[in-house]
This record gives structure tokens, C-alpha cells and sequence, in this order.
């Protein structure tokens, strides 16, 4: 079957498999089909307990299944330990001053004199949120300024052979064998191993909004609920070490001396674009990169567009500039309970090669992870590998949309309206309920409750055999809380899971609808869409005829 693939690639960048990068990829090949796309859990084959130049404690970025087995620190360069020592300094005397007045207001005498006294005044911030959020959150930008860490630093990221890894300082970090691993399982497994770009990006993602303490259900699943720029950032430092590549070499990965991998960060929430170490980027590649952004930029407002038609806030004709700033708006407005919509229209899982599915209009329904059939071994070590990490964070992710929506008082959380903050540990609602689970009312008012289908591009007796080998995927997939279909490799078969054994399925006869770019689809819509393909990618219509049936 014919691929639809570039021959050669100017830039590789690797998203998660979240199902909000579906449309930000499909816009990058859209804008510049001279970019390949790949797609790979958000941890990118790094799991770690990372902390920040400005956090005070480690946080697990991998997904829940896994128990990371490394510690890894942001530092400030040497050259700005100074600054950076004043600025903390400044931190710890706001954290002392916040915590004691939060302590105080919440006690009978002071709290009644702190309200007296300051409440007038903490109505102008919270005015301003409200009228003025995008002026505001530039104020507070701007204002943060003054105590964040520099904004150069580096990762912490090796440690000597033999050394125990561990919290402290010279557990921090992993080891040279450890990084190769790593660095060769994470190509190996989206089945990059050839054909390398000059820029190839791992780009991790999170999701800033106010007043939401859902906040980490917009952030990365596979980062446990966290951004996960800083796994993005360690596996591009790992691959651009000389030494990592000398031994990549030996293993039959042979990446060109030119190739620089950079780390960065999607704001989906915002449409920003963050990179990471960019001091340390080659000068033969600087121009290549500042192409890249207009590319990004453009990405990132067609995404913004057709993520407005789902805001009943947004006029459906809105252009693209107004649509970013309305997005950007959203995630900075203090009375705003739908920042975004994170993955609520979650329907579809596909793990297979990213030339079956390019140009086709997938509505943002659809989890995408790379594997390549033909780079497998015989008994499937590496889509076991990736299974075992995919089906179970997939379809946890589509149970807590599902279960939510179908009853959003039981199993959700009602409305977000009287939602307060109990302990650090969930929401109550107002100060007289018990602790509530699941998503909000406003995070899942839209999704479609369906089990998960997972379309895996491998054949009926690899899947089986994986199943037999882990529990949790045969679970999930033999006690039907999933859907599960295998795609030929070779051809567009397709089987169905039913009843213990995979059954040939047959597709409705239909053509799929052609258009010439996204918009042209979803213009003047805003609820679910049928898949469309997009016009210049036609040489795949036989190959997505059966697959989105």
C-alpha cells in the first residue's frame, strides 16, 4: 500500500499520543508537508522524578504503571548562580509571607481582621482576571519575572557507573548505559532508526489555566497528570551526547552527524511553543529553526480555529488570529470553567505507522502512537513493550471521560460552580459533601460515552500472544471495556476482537468526503464530524477506505 510519507524530511517532530495533538499534527503537515510526524507517550521512554530550578520537590513524569528509578534536577548555569540565589531567596519570602496569611485568614480573630483590612484589595486582581485576563496575565508575567530562576539552565542528567540513584546529589541523574538504553528504546519504538532529519523535536505537553483545580487532567497522561517538556528536554540532551551516539552506532542506529534534537513544550491550552537549551543549537541549524517557528506559528493558530468551534463562545466564522487570542484568553480567565476541552472527544487509539492515517481528518478523536510492524522482532517485544504502557493509560483516560459523562453526579463531580478545594486532596461541593471523583460537568460536556477502539497495525496472532503475555492488556481487552481491531500490516484487512478471537470485518461501502484543508471541513460546525481526507494526500484514499469504517 502506498504511504504517505516524505522522502526527505526536513524537520521530525515527536508529539505525545495525546488525542489533542492529532489536529496540531495535522496542521503541521499541512502547512509544510516537508515535516514528518511521529507520536509517542508523553514520557518519551524517560520516566524520572524531576524537579525544577524553582520546585522544591521531585515530581514522578511517567505514566502511573511505571515506578521511576531516576532523579533529575534542573540547575541554573553556573555563570547566573548569583542571580539565581537572590531570586530564591525572594521566593522563600514570598512562600513564608503567603503561607502565614493563609494560615491567619483562616482563623477566627485574624482571619476577620486580614478581610477587613485587605479585602478591598484583593478585589482589583480579581476584577482584572475576570475583565482584563489577558492584560492581567501579562502583568503577572512580567511581575514573576523578578523571582523566577534565569532562563538559562541545564539538566542534571548523568551520573557516574556505579553510583546508587537516589534524591541526593550524587544519586542525581542517570548513568551513560542508562541513557543509551533509553535513547534506543524511544527511537525504537515510534521506528525512527533511519532517515533522520537535521531537526528532529520531542515535544512534550501541558496545559496552563486559572482556577482549576483540574488542572492536571489537561495536562500529559503519560507524565502522571504533569507537563512533560522536561522528558522531552532529557531524551534531546541523551541523543545530542557524541558518546550516546558513538554506542547508538554500534547498535545499527546510525544518526547523521548533522541531526540536532532539541526539547520542547505545546501549551495546549495557550497554542504556545516552548524550546528548550536553544543556546547550545549548532549555528548551521539556526535557520532552520526560525523556518520551523513560522511553520509553528501558523500550526498553532489553525489549531487554535478549529479548537473555537467547540466554545459556544466563539463565533463559528471566527478568523485565526482572533481565535488565538480567544484560546489564550480562556486559559487566563478567572470565571472561565472550560480553559480548554482537553481529551473529551476521545473515541479512537491507533498504534501503527503515521503514513496509513496522514490526511486524514480525524476530528481530534483519536490517541496516535508510531510503531512499525516491519522493525518489530518475531515474537512483538516492542508493541508488547508499547501495549503494556498505551492500553492501560488510554483507556483509563477514556473511562474517566465515559464514566464521568454518563453520570456526572455518581461518578464525576457535578458542576465546577461550588467546587471547593478540600485538604490538597479533591473537591467538595461548597463545605458540606463528601469528596467528589471523576472530571467536571463543563470538562466532559461534550464527549461522546464510547469504549475505547483500539485499531492496532499488527496481525491477529501477534495480539493474541501479546495478550496471553500481559494480564492488564488482556483484561482490559478479553472483559470488553475496550473495543480492539487489528489492521494487516500489508494490506487494509481488518479484524474485529469479538468473543475471544479475532473475526474479519467487513466496511460499509461509501467514499469518504475530499476537501482541500481542515477548515473547509469543519467551518460553520461544532459538533462530532465524520472523518474526511484531505485533498493533496489522495494517494492514501484506498489505504483509509476500510480504517475508518
Amino acid at each position: 500500500l502506498p504511504l504517505v510519507v516524505p522522502q526527505t524530511p526536513q524537520v521530525q517532530i515527536v508529539t505525545c499520543i495525546d488525542a489533542r495533538e492529532e489536529s496540531f499534527r495535522r496542521y503541521l503537515e499541512e502547512v509544510c508537508p516537508e515535516i514528518e510526524t511521529f507520536g509517542n507517550a508523553g514520557f518519551f521512554c524517560v520516566p524520572m522524578y524531576y524537579r525544577g530550578a524553582a520546585e522544591a520537590t521531585f515530581t514522578a513524569l511517567c505514566p502511573v504503571v511505571i515506578r521511576p528509578q531516576n532523579w533529575i534536577v534542573e540547575d541554573v548555569v553556573y555563570s547566573l548562580e548569583d542571580s539565581h540565589r537572590q531570586r530564591a531567596v525572594a521566593r522563600r519570602i514570598l512562600g513564608r509571607f503567603s503561607q502565614r496569611f493563609d494560615s491567619g485568614s483562616r482563623s477566627s480573630v485574624s482571619g476577620a481582621l486580614l478581610t477587613a483590612l485587605l479585602g478591598p484589595l484583593a478585589t482589583v486582581p480579581l476584577l482584572g482576571r475576570i475583565l482584563f485576563p489577558h492584560f492581567m496575565a501579562q502583568m503577572h508575567s512580567t511581575a514573576g519575572q523578578f523571582v523566577a530562576p534565569p532562563a538559562v539552565t541545564r539538566l542534571r542528567l548523568e551520573r557516574p557507573e556505579g553510583v546508587p540513584a537516589g534524591p541526593h546529589d550524587d544519586g542525581i541523574g542517570f548513568t551513560l548505559t542508562e541513557m543509551i538504553t533509553m535513547s534506543e528504546r524511544s527511537l525504537r519504538d515510534i521506528g525512527l532508526t533511519s532517515g533522520f532529519a537535521p531537526l528532529v523535536i520531542f515535544m512534550g505537553h501541558g496545559s496552563s489555566c486559572m482556577n482549576n483545580p483540574h488542572e492536571s487532567a489537561y495536562h500529559c497522561g503519560a507524565c502522571s497528570g504533569s507537563p512533560g517538556g522536561a522528558n522531552g528536554r532529557a531524551l534531546a540532551a541523551m541523543l545530542n551526547d557524541p558518546r550516546v551516539r558513538r554506542r547508538l552506532r554500534e547498535r545499527g542506529l546510525d544518526i547523521p552527524d548533522e541531526t540536532w534534537f532539541i526539547g520542547g513544550l505545546h501549551n495546549t491550552a495557550t497554542e504556545e511553543i516552548t524550546f528548550f537549551d536553544l543556546e547550545l543549537l549548532p549555528s548551521s541549524h539556526v535557520g532552520r529553526l526560525r523556518k520551523l517557528r513560522g511553520v509553528l506559528a501558523e500550526a498553532c493558530q489553525r489549531n487554535a480555529q478549529e479548537r473555537c468551534r467547540r466554545f459556544d463562545s466563539a463565533p463559528l466564522e471566527i478568523d485565526q488570529q482572533a481565535a488565538l487570542l480567544h484560546v489564550r484568553e480562556r486559559s487566563e480567565d478567572l470565571a472561565q470553567t472550560r480553559p480548554e476541552y482537553g481529551n473529551c472527544t476521545n473515541a479512537v487509539c491507533f498504534v501503527g505507522r503515521r503514513g496509513r492515517l496522514r490526511g486524514l481528518f480525524l476530528d481530534r478523536r483519536s490517541f496516535m502512537m508510531s510503531y512499525d510492524r516491519a522493525q518489530d522482532t518475531a515474537d512483538s517485544m516492542i508493541l508488547a513493550r508499547i501495549l503494556g504502557a498505551v492500553i492501560p493509560v488510554c483507556e483509563g483516560i477514556n473511562l474517566l471521560y465515559t464514566l464521568s459523562a454518563i453520570d456526572n453526579r455518581g461518578w464525576g463531580s457535578g458542576t465546577k460552580l461550588p467546587h471547593n478545594v478540600t485538604s490538597l486532596l479533591g473537591v467538595m461541593d461548597g463545605a458540606s459533601s463528601d469528596l467528589r471523583p471523576g472530571l467536571p460537568w463543563q470538562g466532559v460536556d461534550i464527549h461522546e460515552p464510547v469504549r475505547l477502539l483500539f485499531i492496532i497495525e499488527t496481525t491477529a496472532e501477534s495480539m493474541l500472544q501479546i495478550m496471553d503475555r500481559n494480564p492488564n492488556v488482556a483484561a482490559i481487552c478479553r472483559n470488553g471495556w475496550a473495543q480492539l481491531a487489528v489492521l494487516d500490516p500489508q494490506s487494509s484487512r481488518i479484524q474485529r476482537f469479538l468473543n475471544g478471537r479475532f473475526e474479519d470485518y467487513e466496511p460499509r461501502l461509501g467514499q469518504l468526503s475530499e476537501v482541500a484543508a481542515s477548515r473547509e471541513w469543519y467551518a460553520g460546525r461544532r459538533d462530532h464530524l465524520p472523518f474526511a481526507l484531505i485533498r493533496p494526500q489522495l494517494a492514501v484514499v484506498g489505504a483509509h477506505e476500510a480504517l475508518v469504517e
